[in-house]
């Protein structure tokens, strides 16, 4: 990896970095953390199905490990503020690792809270192998979670960008990614009470069942896909093409020329 790595303060963060703080408290509440369960199994075992040398992770969260089951060797973590941790505080919107470089990169909820969303899933592709793969985790802004920021008071979850799944899709396919699977979850309502929150797992359970597209939150898996040229052999010692023979235009012409001869 190239590129200078270096720390910010709370000044200089982005809106990204200001916003972390919030978010990984919010994600140690009982609904965090009933998301955030629910989010890790269903995204471990995408993760345990990626292969390579390289992966990238980088949340919102602070203690949260989606790569924990992956058995790529060399997994590092990047944040965007001094609470997450990781192997380096950078900014997302211009990463400082070489193109075509990492194997599979994990972003959690980092284009939701970002001021500049297309451009880190812009870098994400640039640095991603071609064949490499993105896991995206991102809040469903159609969904009896996101509605709850007109019902409640705006907790820090509902400050973010609200992108639809199929918004981010269309994006990845202007940067080469196909989106090739789309997953959701939390279906129940947001309820900060765990007793509550306990007695609505039947929600959960039909609307895993029926795969019903409003969940709280979406995870969708894309691969890298860039066109290779393929270079076309020319045998310079065929045999020579047959010489261009003048051939009257219409019959009409044709039949003047055999009348002039006569």
């Amino acid at each position: 990896m190239t590129g200078k790595f270096r720390s910010a303060s709370n000044e200089e963060l982005s809106s990204l970095g200001k916003a972390c703080p919030a978010l990984s408290h919010w994600f140690s509440s009982a609904l965090g953390e009933e998301i955030l369960s629910q989010q890790l199994a269903l995204a471990q075992p995408l993760v345990e199905g990626f292969f390579g040398y390289h992966l990238l992770q980088a949340s919102v969260a602070q203690s949260v490990d989606f790569a924990a089951t992956s058995r790529i060797n060399h997994r590092f973590r990047l944040g965007a503020a001094l609470e997450q941790g990781g192997a380096a505080i950078v900014e997302f919107e211009q990463l400082p690792l070489p193109s075509d470089s990492i194997d599979v990169v994990l972003l959690h909820h980092l284009l939701d809270f970002s001021a500049h969303p297309h451009q880190i899933l812009r870098e994400a592709a640039r640095v991603l192998i071609p064949g490499g793969h993105l896991l995206l985790i991102g809040f469903n802004p159609f969904s009896l979670l996101g509605l709850s920021r007109f019902l409640f008071s705006r907790g820090a979850y509902q400050r973010g960008n609200q992108l639809r799944a199929a918004r981010i899709a269309d994006w990845m396919n202007l940067l080469d990614l196909q989106a090739e699977r789309v997953d959701r979850g939390f279906f129940r309502l947001p309820l900060q009470q765990r007793e509550l929150l306990s007695r609505t797992a039947w929600m959960e359970r039909f609307g895993s069942r029926l795969h019903l597209p409003w969940g709280g939150f979406y995870i969708i898996v894309a691969r890298k896909e860039v066109a290779r040229v393929r270079a076309i052999k020319i045998d310079w010692r065929a045999e020579r093409k047959p010489a261009l023979v003048a051939t009257p235009s219409s019959p009409r012409v044709a039949a003047r020329g055999k009348h002039q001869k006569r």
